[in-house]
């Protein structure tokens, strides 16, 4: 049985660059700009953070509510997964 809880991680070989300070993502032909909460959010995607994790990342940088901002984290990890930017991965339990 598998005990892993599912993490996102950023796609390897995904074109990314900083432009004053935001990241701009190419997708395709496309190019996906990511600014503040957006960028913390795929920042942290590091496949070691939880979604959880994430969402306290995230509260805690805005000071906000995690409960507030859960649905909008989820939400923008299967949009970015959607994309092909980042993946979801097993956490594997610890030994």
């Amino acid at each position: 049985m598998n005990t892993g809880h599912r993490v996102p991680r950023r796609v390897l070989g995904v074109r990314v660059r900083r432009v004053s300070g935001d990241l701009v993502i190419g997708i395709d032909t496309d190019a996906l700009e990511l600014t503040d909460v957006a960028r913390l959010i795929y920042e942290s995607a590091d496949g070691r953070n939880r979604v959880a994790d994430i969402v306290d990342i995230v509260a805690a940088a805005y000071d906000a509510d995690p409960a507030e901002v859960s649905v909008d984290v989820r939400e923008f990890l299967d949009d970015l997964a959607g994309r092909g930017v980042v993946e979801w991965a097993v956490e594997e339990p610890f030994r």
